[in-house]
């Protein structure tokens, strides 16, 4: 009678190529994290973070971003909407408080309260609107993909990965809007590979300066 049980070493070598397992991210995060980002995007962003919190890697992505930005470490870093409504809109300041306001967003929204988040992790949460108004990218789906395509250039982190892997399926699901997808998700290759380090750049310092200036200074072309 043949077995069909597979044996120890089929498993054990199985694993070993499981990219999930070789990065040791956690798979049911990373589950949850499919099963819900269509209908609770907000919900499948925390969950894939959660899966790659602690992983191989995780721990790359912010040692090269923690020596990209290492005169930021100490920065407390703190957003007051209310202060920022008070500089013009064409500032930094003034365009991030105006569309954090209209978004109905929270600066604070994915920034946990786990003892496991690092300053990088924060910083790259708080971040994420930020760099929305240094782009041009806007919060629509198409803005959304533009941004991924940015951040992934400039990151290499899973949750862009994570974003851009449903792509295919937003093309194909809507038609219409593929051109617009696609050429916003190109668009932000580019951009992503001519810009300067946008991680490094001390975005808190230099809400007064026009977007314009940080653009010019970032080397960003919208």
């Amino acid at each position: 009678m043949i077995s069909t049980t597979p044996s120890i070493s089929r498993l054990s070598w199985t694993r070993r190529i499981n990219p999930l397992v070789a990065l040791r991210l956690n798979g049911s995060e990373f589950s949850q994290a499919y099963r819900c980002f269509f209908n609770d995007p907000a919900a499948g962003i925390h969950h894939i973070i959660a899966a790659g919190r602690g992983s191989r890697w995780e721990n790359w992505v912010n040692a090269r971003l923690a020596r990209q930005a290492i005169a930021l470490q100490e920065t407390n870093l703190t957003i007051n909407l209310a202060d920022l409504l008070q500089l013009p809109e064409n500032t930094l300041g003034g365009a991030y408080a105006r569309h954090m306001i209209r978004q109905g967003f929270d600066p604070q929204e994915f920034v946990t309260d786990d003892l496991q988040e690092t300053w990088v992790n924060r910083r790259a949460a708080i971040a994420h609107d930020v760099h929305h108004l240094i782009t041009g990218f806007d919060a629509t789906p198409v803005g959304e993909y533009g941004l991924a395509a940015f951040s992934l250039v400039q990151y290499w982190n899973l949750l862009n990965v994570f974003v851009l892997s449903f792509l295919p399926l937003s093309v194909l699901s809507d038609l219409k809007t593929a051109p617009r997808l696609l050429a916003a998700t190109l668009k932000g290759f580019w951009m992503g590979l001519i810009c300067r380090p946008i991680f490094a750049y001390p975005f808190e310092a230099n809400w007064s300066k026009s977007l314009v200036e940080v653009r010019q200074e970032l080397r960003i072309n919208v």
